[in-house]
């Protein structure tokens, strides 16, 4: 079989050969390429029954978030185990919603943990190369 093929304004003379044969051989212009192509599996008639309809999704509205969340909490806890590898602020620093406080790895992923609300930061309890388990508080927020 011959085609032409136009790729990016250039066209190609293809002559493939036996489309049953594995690898299917095809020449391009004079040079000649092997190709595996995907087998294809026709799905059996049972199969391609008709799926039974499933209920409707019923849609969920979200509201727009806030400048920041209605969280009372001082404390950021760790949200899975892992290691302290960097600890971005020190005690008494004023930080918005958001920002980073420090970074924790687990599972060589390195997972940035960001402030829940603005604040200032009364207590640091970890510092690098802590070792934490999930829960466990790593900051305090004064009131």
């Amino acid at each position: 079989m011959k085609i032409h093929v136009k790729i990016q304004n250039t066209t190609y003379e293809v002559k493939i050969g036996d489309l049953n044969a594995r690898p299917i051989r095809a020449c391009v212009d004079g040079e000649t390429f092997e190709v595996w192509p995907e087998e294809v599996v026709h799905p059996s008639p049972a199969q391609t029954a008709p799926l039974e309809s499933n209920p409707p999704v019923s849609q969920v509205n979200l509201e727009a978030p806030g400048d920041q969340p209605e969280n009372g909490s001082q404390d950021i806890s760790a949200p899975i185990p892992g290691v302290i590898i960097a600890v971005s602020v020190k005690e008494g620093d004023k930080v918005a919603y958001g920002q980073e406080l420090c970074i924790l790895e687990a599972m060589k992923m390195k997972n940035s943990i960001r402030s829940n609300r603005d604040g200032i930061v009364q207590e640091i309890f970890v510092s690098t190369g802590d070792q934490v388990k999930h829960g466990q508080v790593l900051i305090r927020f004064q009131d």
